[in-house]
C-alpha cells in the first residue's frame, strides 16, 4: 500500500482510473451485452423467418404434387397410355405367376411411345420414378427407368411389402390422391416418398393407381438452401420417428438415417413453435427455430414432419466479436490519450509543490529567511505560493520578538530559583516539626481508644452478670413454685395409695363371700348327684347339672384363690408405694427450703450486678467523652499536618518549575541561536 501513498502523481493516475478507467468500461460491457442481446434477437428473427418461409415451400411443394398427380391421372394422355398397356395385358402380355410381360418388342413399342410424356414430367417436378399399377391385377404396368420392379405383381410378388405395394393399396381402397412418407425402398436401395393418385374410368371407378416416387432430391432444394443462414446455419425435415425427412448440409446421405432426438424436435412434434438457444443433434449449442408443418391439418396426410432451422451461437457472435475488438481497441487508444492529458496536469500540479516542498525542509531546518519566487498562477497552487510567504514573513518577526524574550526570562528565573530554595528549606522543617506532635498526638489516642474499648468490655460483661442473676433468680422462684407442686402431688398420691390399701380389704372380704359361696354350691352338687341317683332313670339329666354346678364351684374356688393371691401382692407393693411415697414428701420438703435459700442468694448477687453495671456504664460515658476529645485534637493536628505537607509539596513544585523554566529558557535560546533570522 506505500506505493500507492507516496506520491502524488501515483494517486492522480489512480484517480484517474477509477473515474474514468471504470466507468468507460463498465458502459463498454453493457454496450457489449446490449449489442449482444439485440444480435440474439435479430437472430431469431431472421432464424423463425427462414424456417416459416421453408416450411411454406415444402407445404405448397406438397400441395402442388397432390394436386398435379391428380391432374396427371385424369389427363387424356395418361388414360391413353393404361388403356394401351391394358389392351397388351388383355391380348397376353399376363404371365402365369401374375406378372406381366415386359421383355416383348409389342411391350417395347408401347413404352416408347408412350415414355416422352412421362420423362418429360419427371424433369419439370424432379419425380424419380413413375408407374402405372394396374388396380385389379397389381402389377406394375409401367415404369419410366425400367426398374426391377417393373412388370412385378404388388399383390403376390416379391414387393408385396413395399411402399409402392402400401400406397397401391391405399389409392384403390380410397379413390383419392395418397401420400405416402418416407421408407427405403429395395428395388432402388434409397429412401422414398410415394405419391398415388386414381385413373378413374368414364363411370368414375378407379381403374388403375398412378404412383410418382420422390427420392429427397427437391425436398433437399428446398429444404437445404443456405441462404442467410450463414457457414454453419442449415434447415433439415424430421419425421415422428425422429429420423431426417432430408439430408443435412453437413451429412448428404442422413435422410432416415440421422436420428434427431432433441428439445426442439421433441417441441415441434407437440405443436410447439418457437426459437430458442439449444444443443443440437451434434452436441453442438446453436440458435433453433422449430416448428410443424402440420401435415394432416394442411394437406390431409396422415403421418407428420417438422422443420428445424439452426444456427451455430459462436458464429451468429461473431459481428459481435468484431464490435467487441473495436470497441477495446478505441478503448485503448482513449486511455493512452487520457493517461497523456493526465500526466500533464499532474506534472502541472506536482512540480510546483516540489519547489515548495524543498523551501519548507529549509524552513524546518532553521532558515527562516526562504521564499518561493513569485508566481503568475491564479489557481490554487499560486494561492499557495502566496501563503507561504505570508506564513514565513510572519515567523520571521515572530521568532525575532522571542529570542529578545528569552534572554529577559533567563535572568528573571535565576532569581526566582534562589527564593525557591530558601521557602523549600523552611517549609521542609516547619513539616518535620509538625509530623512528630501528630506522631505523639495519635500515639495517646490510641491509647484512650483502647480504654474506651476495655470500659465498654467491662460494661458489657457487667450488663450480662445483672442479666445472668435475674434470670437466676426467676429460675429458682420458678423452682420453688415447682416444689411446692411436687409436694402437693405427692401428698395426693399418698392418699390414694391409702385408699387403695383400703379397697384392697374391702376386695378381701368380697373374695371371702365367693369362696364361701363357692363351697356351699359344691355341697350342694354332692348333694343333688344323691338326690339324681335316687332318682334312677329319671335323674339322670338332674345328675348333669348338679355335676356342671359343681365344676363351675370348683372353677370358682380355683379362681378366689388366685385372686387371693393376686390382692396380697397388691397389698404389699401399696404398701411399699405408701412408704416410698412418705419418704419423697420429706425430701421434698428439703428441696423446697433449699431453694429458698438458693433464691435469697441470688437475689443478693443479682442487686451487686446491677450496681455494677452501673457503674461501669458511667465509666464508659467518661470515656468516650475523653476519646471525642482526642479524635478532634488528632483531627486538628492531621489538618495541620497536611497544610504543612502541601507548603512542602508547593515549594518542590514550585522549585520544580522554576527548573523547568530554567530549562526551557536554555532551550529557547539554544533554539534562537540555530534560527536564521
Amino acid at each position: 500500500m506505500k506505493f500507492l501513498t507516496d506520491s502524488l502523481m501515483k494517486k492522480l493516475l489512480i484517480l484517474f482510473f477509477a473515474a474514468v478507467v471504470i466507468p468507460l468500461s463498465a458502459v463498454a460491457w453493457l454496450s457489449s451485452q446490449y449489442a449482444r442481446d439485440s444480435l440474439r434477437a435479430a437472430r431469431f428473427t431472421s432464424l423463425e423467418a427462414i424456417n416459416e418461409i421453408k416450411k411454406a415451400q415444402v407445404l405448397n411443394y406438397l400441395e402442388s404434387l397432390k394436386m398435379n398427380s391428380k391432374i396427371l391421372a385424369q389427363s387424356r394422355d395418361v388414360k391413353q397410355a393404361y388403356s394401351i398397356l391394358q389392351q397388351y395385358y388383355e391380348s397376353g402380355g399376363g404371365e402365369v405367376d401374375g406378372s406381366f410381360a415386359v421383355d416383348s418388342e409389342d411391350y417395347q413399342h408401347i413404352y416408347n411411345s408412350i415414355g416422352s410424356i412421362f420423362k418429360d414430367y419427371m424433369a419439370v417436378y424432379g419425380f424419380r420414378e413413375v408407374y402405372i399399377v394396374s388396380r385389379q391385377q397389381g402389377q406394375v404396368l409401367y415404369s419410366v427407368n425400367r426398374g426391377a420392379d417393373l412388370g412385378s405383381n404388388l399383390e403376390t410378388g416379391p414387393h408385396k411389402d413395399s411402399g409402392l405395394a402400401r400406397l397401391w393399396r391405399a389409392v384403390s381402397a380410397s379413390g383419392k390422391v395418397e401420400v405416402l412418407d418416407f421408407s427405403f425402398y429395395v428395388p432402388i436401395r434409397k429412401a422414398a416418398l410415394f405419391l398415388g393418385a386414381p385413373i378413374l374410368g368414364e363411370e368414375g371407378d378407379v381403374k388403375a393407381v398412378l404412383v410418382l416416387m420422390l427420392d429427397g432430391s427437391p425436398l433437399d432444394r428446398i429444404v437445404g438452401n443456405s441462404a442467410g443462414m450463414d457457414e454453419s446455419g442449415e434447415s433439415y425435415l424430421v419425421g415422428g420417428d425422429y429420423l431426417m425427412r432430408s439430408n443435412s448440409r453437413f451429412n448428404q446421405q442422413a435422410l432416415l438415417v440421422q436420428e434427431v432426438d432433441t428439445v426442439a424436435v421433441r417441441e415441434a412434434l407437440a405443436g410447439r413453435i418457437g426459437v430458442e438457444t439449444m444443443i443440437d443433434y451434434q452436441g453442438v449449442e446453436v440458435f433453433t427455430a422449430y416448428s410443424s408443418l402440420k401435415l394432416n391439418e394442411k394437406i390431409g396426410l396422415d403421418f407428420e414432419w417438422v422443420i428445424i432451422s439452426e444456427l451455430e451461437s459462436a458464429e451468429a457472435f461473431v459481428p459481435m466479436a468484431e464490435l467487441v475488438a473495436n470497441i477495446q481497441g478505441l478503448g485503448a487508444l482513449l486511455l493512452v490519450a487520457s493517461l497523456l492529458v493526465v500526466f500533464l496536469v499532474a506534472r502541472s500540479i506536482v512540480l510546483p509543490l516540489k519547489v515548495l516542498m524543498v523551501k519548507v525542509r529549509l524552513m524546518a531546518g532553521g532558515d527562516l529567511t526562504v521564499s518561493v519566487p513569485r508566481t503568475t498562477r491564479y489557481d490554487e497552487i499560486g494561492d499557495l505560493f502566496k501563503a507561504f510567504n505570508l506564513m514565513a514573513k510572519m515567523l520571521h518577526n515572530q521568532t525575532s520578538e522571542v529570542i529578545e524574550g528569552a534572554a529577559t526570562i533567563a535572568a528573571t528565573i535565576a532569581e526566582l530559583s534562589a527564593t525557591t530554595a530558601q521557602l523549600v528549606a523552611s517549609a521542609t522543617q516547619s513539616s518535620s516539626s509538625v509530623v512528630e506532635i501528630a506522631a505523639t498526638v495519635e500515639e495517646i489516642r490510641q491509647t484512650s481508644h483502647l480504654s474506651h474499648e476495655k470500659a465498654e468490655q467491662v460494661a458489657g460483661l457487667a450488663e450480662q452478670v445483672m442479666l445472668r442473676a435475674e434470670n437466676g433468680r426467676n429460675e429458682t422462684a420458678k423452682s420453688v413454685t415447682e416444689m411446692d407442686q411436687i409436694k402437693e402431688e405427692v401428698a395426693a398420691i399418698a392418699e390414694g395409695l391409702i385408699s387403695l390399701s383400703e379397697q384392697n380389704q374391702n376386695i378381701g372380704e368380697i373374695i371371702e363371700t365367693v369362696s364361701s359361696f363357692a363351697d356351699q354350691s359344691n355341697m350342694l352338687s354332692v348333694n343333688a348327684s344323691i338326690e339324681a341317683a335316687k332318682a334312677g332313670e329319671h335323674g339322670k339329666g338332674f345328675a348333669v347339672v348338679a355335676q356342671e354346678v359343681k365344676a363351675l364351684a370348683d372353677q370358682s374356688k380355683e379362681a378366689t384363690i388366685q385372686v387371693r393371691r393376686l390382692l396380697g401382692d397388691i397389698q404389699k407393693a401399696t404398701s411399699t408405694a405408701v412408704m416410698a411415697t412418705e419418704r419423697g414428701g420429706k425430701e421434698v420438703d428439703k428441696g423446697v427450703e433449699q431453694s429458698e435459700k438458693v433464691g435469697h442468694e441470688i437475689e443478693t448477687m443479682a442487686d451487686m450486678s446491677r450496681d455494677s453495671a452501673d457503674a461501669s456504664v458511667q465509666i464508659v460515658a467518661s470515656s468516650q467523652q475523653q476519646l471525642v476529645g482526642m479524635d478532634q485534637v488528632a483531627q486538628a493536628m492531621e489538618s495541620i499536618k497536611s497544610a504543612s505537607q502541601q507548603n512542602v509539596e508547593g515549594a518542590r513544585q514550585l522549585e520544580s518549575a522554576i527548573a523547568n523554566l530554567d530549562t526551557l529558557g536554555m532551550k529557547l535560546q539554544q533554539l534562537s541561536a540555530g534560527l536564521k533570522v
